[in-house]
């Protein structure tokens, strides 16, 4: 009979057996998130903003700043942006870093930012007050087909290496990894602090894009009318968009619908589920295992449904 320490030996002896492939790849990712949890703190210097939108990568970023920001210059009478591809996104919605073109409207930041353990602190937040925020998740199954199909040619890996990803953070741009620290990390904050953190679904947008907005301006306090919000919804069209990408930037951020062939077959599925079982905190109310954990977040009809 082989008791625990049996099977202990037998992993020591086998260092590229899978109980000790999953261990050194869960310490590698416990120290990079340790490290950079607990030391990037750039998110907590920007205080100053009327509201922060954060978003996962690949979760409609240009597409939520796009509208948002029709809606806005229509309400404070400003140009919209040209491009939504291009530096000129940011000229009602940009980087924390960046300029503040329109002085006379409300000062709105982007980013993908993970919160950083610090955020979470009370009293932290009674000495310097962060700003509301809104954080955008998206179904991570669909993140990493997105990710991979822009990247692939960049990667040089198949579906398959990709999924399994890299937990120090180093081969992709987003992967599984950095997706569940993004999760783990909002999921954290938002519970504590559920009156500052406004959570959307990505899919919420694809729902019900006038509805979305609305409830990012109601919880950064923006004026915008109905008339705003359906002028910045309908901008948000593929077609609409289509015509407004720069024509000199080559990276395509707007996928066609069915671009690509990648697709997470059953081998991938079996990867995705292992990694999120040991590791996932809040699901979002994605179904990623039998049963749910952590921050629940209903997609929008179905919580205004609740609320009649």
């Amino acid at each position: 009979m082989v008791g625990p320490q049996g099977h202990w030996r037998e992993a020591r002896a086998a260092p590229h057996s899978p109980i000790n492939v999953h261990r050194n790849r869960d310490l590698a990712f416990r120290l990079h998130s340790f490290n950079r949890d607990s030391f990037n703190l750039a998110l907590l210097k920007y205080r100053d903003f009327q509201g922060f939108l954060i978003t996962g990568q690949h979760s409609g970023t240009h597409w939520i700043k796009w509208m948002l920001s029709h809606a806005l210059a229509r309400r404070y009478e400003t140009p919209p942006p040209r491009y939504f591809d291009n530096a000129s996104s940011n000229d009602l919605i940009g980087h924390p870093k960046h300029p503040r073109l329109h002085p006379h409207a409300p000062r709105l930041a982007s980013s993908h930012s993970i919160a950083p353990h610090a955020l979470s602190w009370a009293w932290l937040r009674g000495l310097a007050a962060p700003p509301p925020y809104v954080v955008v998740v998206r179904d991570i199954r669909d993140v990493l087909v997105s990710n991979y199909e822009k990247w692939r040619h960049a990667y040089g890996v198949s579906f398959t290496d990709y999924v399994a990803g890299d937990p120090r953070g180093r081969a992709y741009v987003c992967d599984v990894w950095w997706y569940l620290r993004f999760k783990n990390r909002w999921g954290d904050v938002a519970s504590r602090f559920p009156d500052q953190t406004l959570v959307l679904r990505y899919e919420d947008f694809q729902a019900d894009r006038i509805g979305a907005l609305r409830q990012i301006a109601r919880h950064f306090g923006l004026p915008l009318t109905s008339a705003d919000l359906a002028f910045g919804a309908a901008a948000g069209s593929k077609a609409r968009m289509a015509r407004h990408r720069d024509p000199d930037v080559d990276q395509q951020a707007l996928r066609p619908t069915g671009a690509g062939d990648a697709a997470l077959g059953e081998a991938e599925h079996a990867i995705l589920r292992d990694i999120l079982g040991r590791h996932l905190r809040h699901d979002f109310g994605y179904d990623y295992l039998p049963e749910a954990r952590g921050l629940q977040v209903a997609p929008l009809q179905a919580r205004r449904s609740q609320a009649a």
